[in-house]
């Protein structure tokens, strides 16, 4: 079989035409496939004449080698700006969060104590209440201590009065009652002294009733107070008695005339 040789161009100059035609200004060789594909065959013939020697296997590119697994990136050292690694805007934001959580805290433990801790009674309700704790006037009536600690009547508690305020129900001391209202007092956990005032059946904050707490070494006191008629019952917590003091606005002595 014939090995068909090198195409060899008509005329000298039919590359240059061909060539006009596909790259000139006057380009039209898009619209003549027949010339498109002779320009072609004249371009592989001109190639292979400027390349002698070279056969088909030389032309055929060697594979590629095969590459082997990529070396992995060194670790680098820790950087001086953080620590483990962590660089200084993240330790910033973490010290920030932490201060945050502190103050959110301190926060929210102010608020607990404001609102847990008992409040001190009016002391300008009854006019024989001056400075140093001391009153001008006797009391009205005076309720005995009856019972302390496991022997003393626990008070009924519905709400729960008696954890708000820090108090052990058996360690409660009962005075004398007055009239239908029973009166009994504790040491809190709290380091505060309270009186309680409530009906012996309804419980502590049901009703009729009254509250009241100091720290240490303050007179603890705990107001009642009913309208109509408008009066005020003072109880006042001793050693081991209850003081009352009764006032009505028709006999308060400060009250206003007219």
């Amino acid at each position: 079989m014939d090995v068909p040789g090198p195409v060899e161009p008509e005329e000298p100059d039919e590359l240059e035409r061909l060539r006009r035609r596909a790259y000139g200004r006057d380009a039209d060789i898009t619209g003549d496939p027949a010339a498109q594909a002779r320009l072609a065959e004249l371009e592989a013939a001109r190639h292979r004449e400027r390349a002698p020697g070279v056969d088909a296997a030389a032309a055929v590119p060697a594979p590629a080698p095969e590459r082997g697994p990529l070396p992995e990136p060194a670790e680098e050292p820790p950087s001086a700006d953080g620590i483990d690694g962590a660089p200084v805007a993240r330790r910033r934001r973490r010290r920030l969060a932490i201060l945050g959580v502190a103050i959110a805290a301190v926060f929210v433990n102010a608020i607990l104590i404001t609102v847990m801790w008992p409040h001190p009674p009016n002391y300008g309700l009854a006019p024989d209440y001056i400075l140093g704790q001391k009153f001008i006037t006797p009391p009205d009536f005076v309720l005995q201590l009856v019972s302390d600690g496991a022997d003393a009547d626990e008070p009924e508690d519905p709400h729960g009065a008696l954890n708000r305020l820090g108090l052990d129900s058996e360690e409660m001391r009962r005075f004398e009652n007055f009239g239908y209202l029973s009166v009994w007092s504790g040491e809190s956990r709290y380091g505060t002294t309270c009186v309680l005032v409530a009906h012996p059946v309804q419980g502590l904050n049901e009703g009729i009733h009254a509250e009241a707490c100091s720290p240490g070494g303050q007179v603890t006191i705990a107001d009642l107070t009913q309208s109509p008629p408008e009066s005020l019952t003072r109880f006042v917590l001793r050693e081991s008695r209850v003081d009352v003091y009764v006032y009505d606005r028709a006999t308060d002595p400060i009250a206003p005339e007219g």
